[in-house]
């Protein structure tokens, strides 16, 4: 394994309708756009509008088949890696050593979520940073740069102080030529769909990671919620998102993100698995994005020009890994950089269709601007943390909960602190598992 080192620094169905005429066109030639292989629909110049609400039988057979669908446990709980193909990819791995103690950790959490370390002041700045402002010698930061080999890829592990892996750069699977079309299909998509979930009488939000229209969808836990669920959604949002997650290129794309969590820390990974496995035990009926996934949500992040300001997301696991993949049509080396402020701050190449895997609930991070006429889009895949509390509650909110109950869980909370950070480990480790 080569090696090189930082300096130590500080089924979709068809729109229903009483008609089958559907309006047909391609993109670039590429027709892989439609919500499912079968589907008789094709994607139009604009999304369509959600269908009128309208009654519909329901046959006993049409029941079961829901019902099914609802129950069956996602592929991703029960996911397996070879140990031999792990020590294959790590022919070409990186090792980059920061400053960074994770033991910091337990005295920015509670055991579930993140803590904010910046003040308000600071954070209202909400400060954007080109590469140039960033990194060379004429920079006011002088920061470091980690640069991408996209000729021979392989991942980037980033160890902290004690050479425990707690990030990793992860590059495209070398030799499937269809994830770079399934990544640009992604891209055209969310270009396209912005338009559909934003206009001028719906215009974006801000939002505490930056200025630009993000949507999110998955299972939530939180915000005085009494149990998990998916994320309400008006009728003509939920169709959309609806029809996006049903498209083969997010399946894809959120597949390798899972795999990548499984290969690189399969210890967290195995914690993730234990307590989805007990949240859909607790929860028969919660659907995840995609079967082949960990993850519990996703937010869409839709452009044009996606570019972070440092912040924390403070609501997901703690200690668990969120999945960032890049999408666009931008110079990575110029622009779309993921900053990691903590780390003895290096900015990282970012290419499209690359992910990141990092604990976005500690690390303060942030995307470096691109240039005119470029763009940028992402996916984030990540758990809330308050999935975790609720499956260690038994499902009860404490809200719920006696005096009595409250002290117990949060002794509880406290003892599995120590034990969810153990669950990061070394590069040797890593290769001696089987």
């Amino acid at each position: 394994m080569s090696a090189s080192t930082t300096p130590r620094s500080s089924t979709s169905k068809d729109p229903p309708s009483g008609k089958r005429k559907r309006a047909e066109q391609d993109v670039d030639g590429e027709d892989d756009l439609r919500p499912a292989k079968k589907s008789r629909w094709q994607r139009p110049d604009t999304p369509p509008p959600p269908p009128k609400k309208r009654r519909k039988h329901v046959t006993n057979s049409h029941a079961r088949r829901r019902k099914k669908r609802q129950t069956e446990k996602p592929d991703a709980l029960h996911a397996t890696v070879s140990a031999d193909r792990r020590e294959h990819l790590t022919q070409n791995a990186e090792i980059l050593d920061t400053v960074l103690d994770t033991k910091g950790m337990l005295k920015s959490t509670a055991g579930y979520l993140g803590r904010e370390r910046i003040s308000k002041e600071i954070r209202d700045l909400r400060l954007t940073y080109s590469l140039d402002e960033l990194v060379g010698p004429d920079s006011e930061w002088k920061l470091d740069l980690v640069e991408a080999d996209v000729d021979n890829p392989g991942p980037s592990f980033f160890n902290d102080v004690n050479d425990r892996i707690f990030a990793t750069r992860i590059p495209p699977p070398q030799g499937d030529e269809t994830f770079p079309e399934a990544a640009s299909q992604a891209a055209k998509v969310l270009e396209l769909y912005r338009p559909f979930f934003f206009d001028k009488d719906n215009p974006p939000k801000g939002h505490r990671r930056g200025d630009f229209p993000v949507a999110p969808m998955g299972i939530s836990y939180g915000g005085g919620q009494q149990g998990a669920k998916r994320i309400h959604h008006s009728p003509r949002e939920l169709y959309g998102l609806e029809q996006i997650r049903h498209m083969p290129c997010f399946n894809r794309l959120a597949t390798h993100a899972s795999n990548a969590f499984a290969m690189w820390s399969p210890n967290l990974y195995q914690l993730y698995s234990d307590y989805m496995k007990q949240l859909v035990d607790m929860v028969p009926n919660l659907v995840f994005n995609w079967k082949d996934s960990i993850f519990a949500c996703c937010t869409l992040n839709f452009g044009p020009q996606t570019t972070t300001i440092p912040h924390l997301d403070l609501k997901n696991y703690m200690y668990g890994w969120c999945a960032v993949t890049a999408l666009g049509d931008f110079d990575f080396r110029k622009g779309g950089h993921l900053v990691l402020w903590d780390l003895g701050v290096p900015v990282v190449e970012f290419p499209p269709g690359w992910t990141m895997l990092i604990p976005s609930a500690y690390l303060y991070h942030s995307n470096t601007e691109i240039g005119p006429g470029e763009t940028r889009y992402s996916i984030t895949q990540y758990t809330a943390g308050g999935l975790f509390r609720l499956v260690d509650d038994k499902g009860v909110p404490r809200i719920n909960m006696t005096k009595r109950e409250v002290k117990a869980s949060k002794k509880l909370q406290r003892e599995r602190r120590t034990q969810a950070l153990n669950r990061y480990i070394t590069v040797d480790q890593l290769l001696d598992m089987k």
